[in-house]
């Protein structure tokens, strides 16, 4: 990625801001992040769902939204101002 650019990367799935070190980091071969802390689980983001892979080891927040809901997130994945 090109540091002159003025490109914020950000979630493709809710398109909240992520850190370039994060979309790097967990996200896909491209460096974009599928999903952030603000719409998945770390367990989840951390194995496969920021670099946009089903992980079929953990409940997805789509499938059952109240699990991601916590005094963090809003069953949405919403975080909360």
């Amino acid at each position: 990625m090109n540091r002159l650019t003025t490109h914020r990367p950000e979630s493709l799935h809710c398109g909240r801001h992520v850190s370039e070190r994060f979309a790097r980091v967990f996200g896909d071969d491209a460096d974009r992040a599928h999903r952030c802390q603000a719409c998945d689980s770390m367990p989840r983001l951390s194995r496969s769902s920021a670099a946009g892979k089903r992980d079929p080891t953990h409940i997805d927040p789509e499938d059952k939204p109240a699990r991601q809901h916590n005094a963090r997130t809003r069953a949405t994945g919403g975080v909360v101002s």
